[in-house]
Protein backbone atom coordinates (compact mmCIF):
# COMPACT_ATOMS: atom_id res chain seq x y z
CA UNK A 1 0.00 0.00 0.00
CA UNK A 2 1.83 3.18 -1.08
CA UNK A 3 0.68 5.52 1.59
CA UNK A 4 1.61 9.51 1.12
CA UNK A 5 3.51 11.27 3.64
CA UNK A 6 2.54 14.00 5.11
CA UNK A 7 4.38 17.30 4.53
CA UNK A 8 4.27 19.66 7.35
CA UNK A 9 4.69 23.55 6.30
CA UNK A 10 7.87 25.18 7.18
CA UNK A 11 9.60 21.49 7.66
CA UNK A 12 12.73 22.22 7.17
CA UNK A 13 15.96 19.75 7.12
CA UNK A 14 18.56 21.46 9.55
CA UNK A 15 21.60 20.04 7.73
CA UNK A 16 20.88 21.12 4.89
CA UNK A 17 20.02 24.85 6.05
CA UNK A 18 23.58 24.24 8.48
CA UNK A 19 25.42 23.92 5.38
CA UNK A 20 24.02 26.56 3.15
CA UNK A 21 24.83 29.04 5.59
CA UNK A 22 28.06 28.04 6.87
CA UNK A 23 29.19 27.96 3.06
CA UNK A 24 32.26 30.29 2.37
CA UNK A 25 31.64 32.57 -0.72
CA UNK A 26 34.92 35.02 -1.77
CA UNK A 27 34.04 38.80 -2.31
CA UNK A 28 36.66 41.21 -3.32
CA UNK A 29 37.24 44.68 -2.17
CA UNK A 30 39.27 47.95 -3.60
CA UNK A 31 40.10 50.24 -1.06
CA UNK A 32 41.74 53.27 -2.46
CA UNK A 33 43.91 56.60 -1.18
CA UNK A 34 44.62 59.58 -2.93
CA UNK A 35 48.00 61.36 -2.13
CA UNK A 36 49.01 64.90 -1.99
CA UNK A 37 50.47 64.55 -5.56
CA UNK A 38 47.06 63.27 -7.01
CA UNK A 39 48.33 59.77 -7.09
CA UNK A 40 45.41 57.09 -6.62
CA UNK A 41 46.62 54.14 -4.64
CA UNK A 42 44.72 50.83 -4.93
CA UNK A 43 45.03 47.62 -2.70
CA UNK A 44 42.68 45.13 -3.53
CA UNK A 45 41.48 42.62 -0.98
CA UNK A 46 39.58 39.00 -1.67
CA UNK A 47 37.55 38.61 1.86
CA UNK A 48 35.95 35.00 2.87
CA UNK A 49 32.45 35.27 4.19
CA UNK A 50 29.49 33.19 5.12
CA UNK A 51 25.96 34.11 6.03
CA UNK A 52 26.43 32.37 9.08
CA UNK A 53 29.51 35.04 9.89
CA UNK A 54 28.07 37.90 8.89
CA UNK A 55 24.90 37.20 11.40
CA UNK A 56 27.65 36.34 14.03
CA UNK A 57 28.64 39.65 13.58
CA UNK A 58 25.56 41.61 13.51
CA UNK A 59 25.01 39.95 17.00
CA UNK A 60 28.18 41.65 18.30
CA UNK A 61 27.15 45.09 17.07
CA UNK A 62 23.86 44.50 18.53
CA UNK A 63 25.19 43.29 22.03
CA UNK A 64 27.60 46.32 21.96
CA UNK A 65 24.75 48.73 21.32
CA UNK A 66 22.78 47.38 24.48
CA UNK A 67 25.44 47.78 26.59
CA UNK A 68 26.06 51.13 25.29
CA UNK A 69 22.80 51.87 25.99
CA UNK A 70 23.30 50.24 29.30
CA UNK A 71 25.76 52.76 30.38
CA UNK A 72 23.92 56.04 28.67
CA UNK A 73 20.91 55.09 30.55
CA UNK A 74 22.83 55.42 33.63
CA UNK A 75 23.99 58.87 32.79
CA UNK A 76 20.75 60.24 32.32
CA UNK A 77 18.30 61.57 35.52
CA UNK A 78 16.34 58.43 35.48
CA UNK A 79 19.53 56.75 36.13
CA UNK A 80 21.57 58.68 38.73
CA UNK A 81 22.84 61.55 36.42
CA UNK A 82 26.20 59.16 36.87
CA UNK A 83 29.08 60.50 35.84
CA UNK A 84 31.21 58.08 32.32
CA UNK A 85 33.60 55.84 34.89
CA UNK A 86 30.32 55.04 37.25
CA UNK A 87 28.17 54.56 34.65
CA UNK A 88 30.33 52.34 33.37
CA UNK A 89 30.59 50.01 36.52
CA UNK A 90 26.51 50.39 37.28
CA UNK A 91 26.27 49.09 33.62
CA UNK A 92 28.79 45.87 34.45
CA UNK A 93 27.11 45.17 37.81
CA UNK A 94 23.75 45.10 35.94
CA UNK A 95 25.38 42.41 33.37
CA UNK A 96 26.37 40.63 36.19
CA UNK A 97 22.86 40.52 37.62
CA UNK A 98 21.32 39.35 34.03
CA UNK A 99 23.59 36.80 33.87
CA UNK A 100 21.98 35.32 37.14
CA UNK A 101 18.55 34.53 35.64
CA UNK A 102 19.07 34.64 31.77
CA UNK A 103 19.03 30.87 31.85
CA UNK A 104 15.68 30.47 33.15
CA UNK A 105 14.21 33.05 30.48
CA UNK A 106 12.01 32.10 27.49
CA UNK A 107 13.43 32.26 24.12
CA UNK A 108 11.05 35.31 23.36
CA UNK A 109 11.95 37.44 26.44
CA UNK A 110 15.59 37.57 25.70
CA UNK A 111 16.93 40.81 24.68
CA UNK A 112 19.97 42.25 23.64
CA UNK A 113 21.11 43.40 27.06
CA UNK A 114 20.92 39.61 28.23
CA UNK A 115 23.02 38.17 25.09
CA UNK A 116 25.58 41.22 26.00
CA UNK A 117 25.54 40.20 29.36
CA UNK A 118 26.79 37.06 28.67
CA UNK A 119 28.81 37.83 25.78
CA UNK A 120 30.91 40.37 28.59
CA UNK A 121 31.94 37.12 29.48
CA UNK A 122 32.51 34.57 27.12
CA UNK A 123 31.47 35.78 23.15
CA UNK A 124 31.18 31.39 22.15
CA UNK A 125 28.27 32.01 24.83
CA UNK A 126 26.33 34.49 23.80
CA UNK A 127 26.57 33.37 20.14
CA UNK A 128 24.64 29.54 21.63
CA UNK A 129 22.35 31.77 23.73
CA UNK A 130 21.39 33.44 20.08
CA UNK A 131 21.47 30.07 18.69
CA UNK A 132 19.13 28.77 21.40
CA UNK A 133 16.50 32.26 19.97
CA UNK A 134 16.87 31.64 16.80
CA UNK A 135 16.11 27.76 17.48
CA UNK A 136 12.86 28.72 18.93
CA UNK A 137 11.62 30.94 16.47
CA UNK A 138 12.45 27.88 13.98
CA UNK A 139 10.00 25.69 16.10
CA UNK A 140 7.65 28.48 16.88
CA UNK A 141 7.08 28.99 12.86
CA UNK A 142 7.34 25.15 11.92
CA UNK A 143 5.21 24.11 14.61
CA UNK A 144 2.37 27.00 13.39
CA UNK A 145 2.35 29.12 16.75
CA UNK A 146 3.52 31.74 15.10
CA UNK A 147 0.86 31.90 12.43
CA UNK A 148 -1.81 31.64 15.18
CA UNK A 149 -0.59 34.45 17.31
CA UNK A 150 -1.70 36.64 14.44
CA UNK A 151 -5.50 35.44 14.89
CA UNK A 152 -4.78 35.60 18.78
CA UNK A 153 -5.18 31.73 18.80
CA UNK A 154 -2.82 30.86 21.62
CA UNK A 155 -4.18 31.89 24.20
CA UNK A 156 -6.24 28.78 25.02
CA UNK A 157 -5.90 25.25 23.92
CA UNK A 158 -8.24 24.59 22.19
CA UNK A 159 -8.44 27.42 20.17
CA UNK A 160 -4.56 26.97 19.01
CA UNK A 161 -5.88 23.38 18.13
CA UNK A 162 -8.50 24.47 15.99
CA UNK A 163 -6.00 26.89 14.46
CA UNK A 164 -3.85 23.66 13.64
CA UNK A 165 -6.41 21.55 12.40
CA UNK A 166 -7.08 24.23 9.55
CA UNK A 167 -3.69 24.44 8.90
CA UNK A 168 -3.08 20.76 9.02
CA UNK A 169 -5.75 20.38 6.39
CA UNK A 170 -4.66 22.71 3.78
CA UNK A 171 -1.17 21.26 4.37
CA UNK A 172 -2.44 18.02 3.73
CA UNK A 173 -3.90 18.91 0.69
CA UNK A 174 -1.36 21.22 -1.14
CA UNK A 175 1.73 19.14 0.15
CA UNK A 176 3.87 22.56 0.79
CA UNK A 177 6.93 22.61 -1.14
CA UNK A 178 9.61 25.37 0.51
CA UNK A 179 8.80 28.39 2.49
CA UNK A 180 6.85 30.46 0.02
CA UNK A 181 4.65 27.66 -0.10
CA UNK A 182 4.88 27.00 3.50
CA UNK A 183 3.91 30.90 3.98
CA UNK A 184 0.69 30.95 1.67
CA UNK A 185 -1.01 28.16 3.61
CA UNK A 186 0.13 30.00 6.92
CA UNK A 187 -1.51 32.89 5.28
CA UNK A 188 -4.77 30.67 4.01
CA UNK A 189 -5.02 29.68 7.64
CA UNK A 190 -4.88 33.11 9.48
CA UNK A 191 -7.72 34.55 6.54
CA UNK A 192 -10.01 31.35 7.26
CA UNK A 193 -9.62 31.57 10.61
CA UNK A 194 -10.71 35.09 10.60
CA UNK A 195 -12.91 35.01 8.29
CA UNK A 196 -14.65 32.64 10.74
CA UNK A 197 -14.80 34.52 13.59
CA UNK A 198 -15.92 37.24 12.25
CA UNK A 199 -19.09 35.57 10.41
CA UNK A 200 -19.88 34.34 14.10
CA UNK A 201 -19.63 37.77 15.14
CA UNK A 202 -21.66 39.30 12.67
CA UNK A 203 -24.57 36.57 12.80
CA UNK A 204 -24.25 36.73 17.03
CA UNK A 205 -24.94 40.94 16.39
CA UNK A 206 -27.98 40.71 14.01
CA UNK A 207 -29.21 37.85 16.10
CA UNK A 208 -28.82 39.76 19.58
CA UNK A 209 -30.49 42.99 17.62
CA UNK A 210 -33.67 40.64 16.42
CA UNK A 211 -34.13 39.18 19.76
CA UNK A 212 -34.46 42.22 21.61
CA UNK A 213 -36.67 44.14 19.28
CA UNK A 214 -38.47 41.03 19.50
CA UNK A 215 -38.70 41.03 23.59
CA UNK A 216 -39.63 45.23 22.94
CA UNK A 217 -42.19 44.55 20.41
CA UNK A 218 -43.97 41.39 22.77
CA UNK A 219 -43.58 44.12 25.97
CA UNK A 220 -45.48 46.54 24.22
CA UNK A 221 -47.96 44.19 23.11
CA UNK A 222 -47.49 45.76 18.94
CA UNK A 223 -46.63 43.88 15.94
CA UNK A 224 -44.57 45.53 13.33
CA UNK A 225 -41.02 45.73 12.66
CA UNK A 226 -38.88 47.93 15.06
CA UNK A 227 -35.74 49.63 13.14
CA UNK A 228 -32.93 48.88 15.26
CA UNK A 229 -30.40 52.21 16.42
CA UNK A 230 -27.72 53.22 14.10
CA UNK A 231 -24.80 52.19 16.12
CA UNK A 232 -26.42 48.52 16.61
CA UNK A 233 -26.51 48.45 11.96
CA UNK A 234 -23.22 50.05 12.02
CA UNK A 235 -21.69 47.28 14.27
CA UNK A 236 -23.20 44.02 12.36
CA UNK A 237 -21.96 46.07 8.78
CA UNK A 238 -18.86 46.28 10.21
CA UNK A 239 -18.37 42.74 11.16
CA UNK A 240 -19.67 41.28 7.92
CA UNK A 241 -17.61 43.53 6.00
CA UNK A 242 -14.43 42.32 7.82
CA UNK A 243 -15.63 38.58 7.32
CA UNK A 244 -16.12 39.30 3.48
CA UNK A 245 -12.54 41.04 3.39
CA UNK A 246 -11.13 37.62 4.77
CA UNK A 247 -12.74 35.67 2.66
CA UNK A 248 -11.39 37.87 -0.33
CA UNK A 249 -7.70 37.46 1.12
CA UNK A 250 -8.35 33.66 1.29
CA UNK A 251 -9.40 33.28 -2.02
CA UNK A 252 -6.94 35.56 -3.23
CA UNK A 253 -3.81 33.51 -1.84
CA UNK A 254 -5.59 30.92 -2.94
CA UNK A 255 -5.22 31.93 -6.67
CA UNK A 256 -1.31 32.90 -6.12
CA UNK A 257 -0.58 29.60 -4.96
CA UNK A 258 -2.38 28.04 -7.62
CA UNK A 259 -1.25 29.91 -9.92
CA UNK A 260 2.28 29.35 -8.28
CA UNK A 261 2.10 25.74 -9.55
CA UNK A 262 0.19 25.84 -12.50
CA UNK A 263 3.60 28.29 -13.53
CA UNK A 264 6.40 26.25 -12.51
CA UNK A 265 9.10 25.30 -14.84
CA UNK A 266 7.94 22.57 -17.26
CA UNK A 267 10.76 19.36 -16.21
CA UNK A 268 11.24 17.29 -19.36
CA UNK A 269 12.80 13.43 -18.89
CA UNK A 270 13.88 11.44 -21.30
CA UNK A 271 15.46 8.41 -19.76
CA UNK A 272 13.56 5.98 -17.28
CA UNK A 273 14.21 7.09 -13.48
CA UNK A 274 12.48 8.57 -11.31
CA UNK A 275 11.75 12.82 -10.55
CA UNK A 276 11.08 15.25 -8.15
CA UNK A 277 7.94 17.50 -9.52
CA UNK A 278 7.05 19.63 -6.79
CA UNK A 279 5.94 17.55 -3.99
CA UNK A 280 5.25 14.86 -6.05
CA UNK A 281 7.44 12.02 -6.57
CA UNK A 282 6.48 10.27 -10.22
CA UNK A 283 8.02 7.35 -11.87
CA UNK A 284 9.16 7.80 -15.62
CA UNK A 285 8.80 5.45 -18.16
CA UNK A 286 9.33 5.33 -21.98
Amino acid sequence: MNVKKKRRPFSVDREKRKARRSALRLTERTYGRTEENGNTIENKRVIEKSAERAESLTIVQEMAQAFISTVEFYKTDWGGAKPHDEAIKEGLLRNEWRRGYVEGLEPEKVGWEHIAAVGEVNVNDSLTLWGRVREAADDELESGKRAAQVTGSRTEPYALAQFLAIRDSFADQWQPNGGIESAMIDMMTIAFSLQMYWSTIAHQRAVQIHNSQEKELNRQENKGWKSPYQYEADAVEQAYKLADGYNRQFLRVLRQLRDLRRYSPVIIQNNSGQVNIGAEQVNVKQ
